[in-house]
C-alpha cells in the first residue's frame, strides 16, 4: 500500500545567537526582518529531470534587529501560510520545515519579527513525485479481446505527478519487443501477456503485465478477409468466395442452424486451404474459421484466469556528469586523437561523458587525446588547433563531437580552410551524432560532404528515460559487418537513443554500415501521438552510421550516441573505437563509395587521364551498379563493377596509374557487393 502524506509536515529546527533587548514602549521598531535564500535537504534531487521522489526539508534563515518571532511558509501562492516558531526571539534564526506536497510546488517563505514586521517573501520551487505510473488496456474488455483490435496502453501518472511517462521496456508473451502498438491480428487465438515497464520524469517505475484471451466473430473474420485483400496477401477472387461463405454461415448461425453453418465454415476452410499460399494469413483465417466452428458446436477449450497486475520496477539510473582532467602525454603512444567539441548553438549533455569515455579508449589502446573545447576548461587545450594546419597534423584523426553550431564553431576565414587543407592531406574525421548539426545547412558544402547529411530534425520522446526527453527505441540493423566499427554486432540490436532525420538520403554517396529499421519506432508508443500518427522519417531508408574515404581522407559517421548511457556500453564504445582506428590509418576498412568513383571517373575524364570512351563507359557501368545497390539487386551490380575492372584492364583506356586506381575502386565496389549479397 503506498503511503499517504499530509499537505504538510513541518519540524522546526531553532538555533538562537544573541537576543536582542526589549525596545522602550514608546519606539516603534518597524524594519522587516532580512529574509536568506533557502536550500533543501538532501541538497540534489533523488530522482530525475529535478524532481525529488520522498519529502524535502526547507531550510530557512533570517536576521532582524529586534528578534525573529516565526517563519512563515506556503503551499499555494500566498494564500495561506503556515507558522514555524521560534523560541527566545532570537536576532540571527534558523527554521526547517518538511514538505510533502506532490506536484511542482513554489513554495513561498518569509520571516517575521516580533515586533509584527513581516519579510518580504521569497520563493523556491520543490518538485516532489513519489507514486509511479499506471497502465491499462481500453481495447481489452473482461480480459478479451477481438482479433482486429490494436493494443495501446494507457500511461496516467497520478496527478499531480511528475509526468512524461515512458515505456522503458514491453513484452509480449515474455519476449522484448519494440514499444508499438500490437495488432491482435498478428497474434494467434487464446491467450498472451503483455507487459510494459513504465517510468515518469521522476524515475518512479512499476511494470504492469495484463493478461487476455484473443478471440474471434464472423465480422472480425469479414474484416480480416478485406485486409488481407487490400495488402495482396488473397487474390481478390478467393477473398470474395470466402467472403460469401462466410456470410451464408453467418445467416445460418443466426436462424439457429448450428449444423449448417459448421458445413458452412468446413467449405470456407478448404477454399483458404486451396487458394491461399500457405502462411500466416491462411493460418489465420483457417483458425479463426475452425474457432467459430467450435463455438457453434459448444467446444471452446477452459479460459485461463485474465486481468491486470502490477509489480514495483527500477527507474533509469541517474549518471552524474564526469570530473575531466587533462590525459597525460605519452611520448610512447602509437598515435594522437583530437576531440573537438566546442559548440555555438545546442549544447549536449553527454559531451563529458564521450570525452572520459574516448580517453579511457586512449589509455586501453594507447593512443593520446587532446581535447578542444573552451566550455570544458579543466580539460581544453589553450588555443584552438585549428588555427595551424601543421598543428592539426599532429593529430591522426579528429573527432567532431556533437559540436553543433548555427553559424558553426569553426571560423570560416581562420580555421575551415586548415581543417580542409588537413583532409586533403590524408586527415581522419569521425563525427558523433551533432556533428551532423554543426554548420548552417548550405553555408559550408564541403562539410555536408564530409559528415554525409545534415541534420533537419528528431521525433520527441519522453521524460521517463531520464537524462534523455527526445530518445526512443528503434532496432539497428548492421548492414556490413566487415568494418572495424561493426564486426562485433549482431546483424539486428534494439537501442534507445536520439534519432536524426537529414536533409538527404546519403546512401548513394557514403558506405552504409548501420541504418535504423524505420518500422520498429515509426508508431513508437514513447514519441507523441506517433502511435496514430506514424512520424515522418525518411521514406523506409534511413543510414546512421558510414564511412567514406573523402576528399584524400578518410571519414567516419555515427549519429547514433545522444544518451550518455551509450558511453557506458562496451559494445557502443566499440563502434567509436573502430572509426578512430581506420580514419587514424591503424586498422583497415573497406570504405568505398559510388560517390568516390564517380567523382574520380569524372576528374580523370577532365585531365585526361581517361579517353572519353572510356569515361562514358565506366560512368555507365558506374549507372547501373549504384541503381543496382541502392535497389538492393547486389547480383545486378557485381556484373557491371566487373566491366569497369576489365575497362581499367585495358591499356587503351588511358593512363596506367589512372586505370589502376579505378580498378582498385571498382573491385572494392564488388567485394562490397558480394558482401551484402552473402549476408542478405
Amino acid at each position: 500500500m503506498r503511503r499517504r502524506f499530509r499537505t504538510s509536515v513541518v519540524a522546526a529546527c531553532v538555533t538562537a545567537a544573541a537576543l536582542i533587548p526589549a525596545a522602550p514602549s514608546w519606539a516603534q521598531e518597524t524594519t522587516p526582518p532580512t529574509i536568506n535564500v533557502a536550500t533543501l535537504s538532501p541538497s540534489a534531487p533523488t530522482g530525475q529531470n529535478n524532481w525529488y521522489r520522498d519529502s524535502v526539508t526547507l531550510n530557512m534563515s533570517a536576521t532582524d534587529d529586534v528578534g525573529i518571532d516565526k517563519f512563515q511558509y506556503s503551499l499555494n501562492g500566498g494564500a495561506a501560510y503556515i507558522d514555524v516558531p521560534v523560541a527566545g526571539a532570537p536576532a540571527s534564526a534558523t527554521a526547517s520545515a518538511v514538505i510533502t506536497q506532490e506536484g511542482n510546488t513554489s513554495v513561498r517563505y518569509r520571516a517575521v519579527d516580533t515586533s509584527g514586521n513581516v519579510a518580504a517573501f521569497r520563493s523556491i520551487s520543490v518538485r516532489i513525485d513519489t507514486r509511479a505510473p499506471a497502465a491499462s488496456y481500453p481495447a481489452i474488455t473482461d480480459g478479451h479481446v477481438g482479433h482486429v483490435a490494436t493494443l495501446i496502453p494507457t500511461r496516467t501518472d497520478p496527478t499531480p505527478g511528475s509526468g512524461g511517462v515512458a515505456v522503458l521496456n514491453m513484452y509480449l508473451d515474455g519476449k522484448l519487443v519494440p514499444p508499438l502498438p500490437v495488432q491482435t491480428s498478428d497474434l494467434s487465438l487464446g491467450v498472451h501477456t503483455l507487459a510494459v515497464h513504465l517510468s515518469d520524469a521522476a524515475s518512479n517505475s512499476a511494470k504492469y503485465t495484463q493478461t487476455f484471451i484473443v478471440t474471434t466473430s464472423f465480422a472480425d473474420v469479414g474484416t480480416l478477409i478485406a485486409g488481407f485483400v487490400t495488402a495482396g496477401s488473397v487474390p481478390a477472387e478467393a477473398g470474395a468466395a470466402l467472403q460469401a461463405k462466410l456470410d451464408q454461415a453467418k445467416a445460418l448461425a443466426d436462424a439457429d442452424s448450428a449444423k449448417p453453418a459448421r458445413q458452412v465454415l468446413n467449405e470456407f476452410v478448404s477454399i483458404a486451404n486451396a487458394r491461399i499460399a500457405h502462411g500466416s494469413v491462411r493460418s489465420t483465417l483457417v483458425g479463426d474459421a475452425r474457432y467459430l466452428i467450435d463455438q457453434l458446436n459448444g467446444r471452446l477449450a477452459p479460459e485461463p484466469a485474465t486481468g491486470l497486475k502490477s509489480e514495483p520496477a527500477e527507474g533509469p539510473k541517474f549518471i552524474p556528469d564526469p570530473v575531466l582532467a587533462p590525459l597525460p602525454h605519452n611520448p610512447h603512444a602509437d598515435y594522437n586523437v583530437l576531440i573537438f567539441s566546442k559548440t555555438t548553438g545546442f549544447r549536449h549533455d553527454h559531451i563529458p561523458h564521450t570525452v572520459a569515455a574516448i580517453q579511457k579508449l586512449g589509455i586501453a589502446h594507447n593512443f593520446n587525446v587532446d581535447v578542444y573545447d573552451p566550455q570544458l576548461p579543466t580539460v581544453t587545450l589553450p588555443t584552438s588547433p585549428f588555427l595551424s594546419l601543421d598543428t592539426l597534423k599532429q593529430y591522426d584523426t579528429i573527432v567532431f563531437e556533437s559540436n553543433v553550431g548555427h553559424p558553426g564553431p569553426l571560423n570560416s576565414i581562420t580555421e575551415q580552410p586548415n581543417f580542409e587543407a588537413y583532409m586533403n592531406q590524408g586527415g581522419g574525421y569521425v563525427g558523433i551524432h551533432g556533428a551532423a548539426d554543426s554548420f548552417e545547412i548550405g553555408t559550408w558544402p564541403w562539410y555536408g560532404n564530409l559528415v554525409g547529411g545534415f541534420f533537419t530534425n528528431h521525433p520527441n520522446g519522453q521524460n521517463g528515460f531520464g537524462q534523455c526527453g527526445s530518445c526512443i527505441h528503434t532496432e539497428v540493423v548492421t548492414e556490413d559487418k566487415t568494418h572495424p566499427a561493426t564486426a562485433h554486432l549482431p546483424a539486428r540490436w534494439m537501442t534507445v537513443d536520439e534519432l536524426y532525420n537529414f536533409d538527404r538520403n546519403m546512401r548513394a554517396d557514403v558506405h552504409t554500415l548501420l541504418s535504423l529499421n524505420e518500422d520498429s519506432y515509426q508508431r513508437s508508443l514513447n514519441s507523441g501521438n506517433a502511435a496514430t500518427n506514424p512520424l515522418q522519417l525518411m521514406n523506409g531508408d534511413h543510414p546512421i552510421a558510414w564511412c567514406q574515404n573523402w576528399d584524400g581522407g578518410k571519414a567516419f559517421s555515427t549519429i547514433l550516441g545522444h544518451f550518455r548511457t551509450q558511453y557506458y556500453d562496451d559494445s557502443f564504445m566499440r563502434i567509436i573505437l573502430g572509426g578512430i582506428e581506420t580514419t587514424a590509418d591503424r586498422k583497415g576498412a573497406n570504405c568505398s563509395s559510388y560517390r568516390e568513383t564517380s567523382l574520380l571517373i569524372e576528374a580523370d575524364r577532365a585531365a585526361g587521364l581517361l579517353t572519353a570512351a572510356a569515361a562514358d563507359a565506366a560512368g555507365a557501368a558506374l549507372d547501373i551498379a549504384r541503381d543496382s545497390y541502392l535497389a538492393t539487386n547486389y547480383t545486378t551490380a557485381i556484373p557491371a563493377l566487373n566491366s569497369i575492372v576489365a575497362l581499367a584492364n585495358d591499356k587503351a583506356s588511358g593512363d596506367a596509374a589512372a586505370r589502376s586506381e579505378l580498378a582498385r575502386q571498382a573491385r572494392e565496389l564488388r567485394e562490397w557487393m558480394q558482401n551484402l549479397n552473402r549476408n542478405r
